[in-house]
């Protein structure tokens, strides 16, 4: 493994677009080597705020395996962070996990100056020189330019483990879906998942924009063999009527490309002032009774492989202690939506393998 020596530091700065490491969690990685969470488009073939979200890098991972005594990362990112209610580390911050597949457990976060739109950080240095497995998390609001991995210059590099299957568990929908309001990148719900689970997670939540777009929808379809499609796109229609023009479509878009994969649909989880403003309850209420009796028609058509869960159940009993300002969970609240989500993505990703291998 060759990486570029730096001698005041004495380290090795390699590139983790380059084997041994892997990049996950950008679909489109393995065509376009872009730290982007869409294909690359023409300008006007979707919403321009669309294309600009798409580069930053929610549920994007560098995942290796190394014996470093040191390890450093050096970002240069798109823009510094300007988000009034999301931390810092969240929108511009990588966050390093240690540990195989499914035992990964939190080492940190990077630290650098607010209005800084470029860092090198030290993740750790003096440890001893044993085999460690290594996955760190994209920012979740920010384009990332350029990341550079660096290391004492005598360790050496391996393979992270392959995750078990090519399918990939893709999710769409709103800010929440992209990871507001996480503290860090590992607390988003889809992260938190992607540790739970050996199979990738694309994230393609989209802050304020999560309409139901028929041209994500195809861009979705393009993507090979998903194991799971989570439809949760609720909460960005300002009007009820917006998603009761869209889903229809957006599900046969989705449904056209991949016949018998399963699609979940999820309504919103409840905003923290419902229990004051009856009003979003009751509309809340209305658009989970259109996506249930929705999929329930589509069902009743044939469709063997979609389902339907309640958003509202996915926070608790404690539902109305789990924002940041009413609508974006902290990170208890994304831990409810992954612990909430686990059990069926276990089910629906079970019957996937099972009817992959049937003969």
């Amino acid at each position: 493994m060759n990486g570029s020596t730096s001698d005041a530091e004495a380290l090795r700065w390699h590139s983790p677009g380059r084997a041994p490491f892997q990049i996950a969690g950008f679909a489109w990685w393995q065509t376009e080597r872009k730290y982007r969470r869409l294909p690359t488009v023409e300008p006007g073939a979707i919403r321009e705020i669309l294309d600009e979200l798409a580069d930053h890098t929610s549920g994007g991972q560098i995942r290796f395996a190394t014996d470093a005594t040191k390890l450093v990362i050096k970002a240069k990112l798109f823009a510094p962070n300007v988000a009034e209610h999301v931390a810092a580390t969240a929108v511009n911050g990588f966050d390093c996990y240690l540990g195989e597949p499914g035992s990964q457990l939190y080492y940190g976060t990077t630290r650098f100056a607010h209005d800084s739109a470029e860092y090198e950080y030290v993740f750790y240095e003096n440890l001893q020189p044993e085999m460690r497995y290594v996955t760190l998390d994209f920012p979740l609001f920010q384009g990332v330019r350029d990341v550079q991995i660096g290391m004492n210059a005598d360790a050496r590099v391996f393979e992270f483990p392959a995750y078990s299957t090519g399918s990939k568990v893709v999710l769409y929908g709103t800010s929440i879906t992209q990871g507001g309001c996480a503290s860090r990148p590992g607390m988003s719900f889809t992260n938190i998942l992607s540790r739970r689970f050996d199979v990738e997670f694309i994230n393609l939540g989209f802050s304020g924009n999560g309409k139901g777009d028929p041209e994500i929808a195809r861009m979705i379809g393009d993507i090979e063999d998903p194991a799971c499609i989570v439809v949760d796109y609720d909460a960005n229609n300002v009007h009820a009527d917006d998603l009761i023009r869209t889903m229809p479509e957006f599900l046969r878009i989705l449904r056209s490309h991949h016949a018998e994969v399963p699609i979940l649909v999820l309504s919103r989880i409840p905003y923290g002032y419902e229990h004051t403003n009856t009003a979003s309850c009751e509309d809340r209420i209305v658009r989970r009774d259109f996506q249930k009796n929705l999929v329930a028609s589509l069902q009743h058509e044939g469709d063997r492989f979609i389902d339907f869960h309640d958003g509202a159940d996915l926070l608790g009993d404690s539902w109305n202690e789990c924002t940041v300002d009413g609508v974006h969970p902290t990170d208890l609240g994304h831990m409810r939506i992954a612990d909430g989500l686990t059990p069926l993505l276990r089910e629906i990703l079970q019957s996937h393998a099972c009817k992959a291998i049937q003969p």
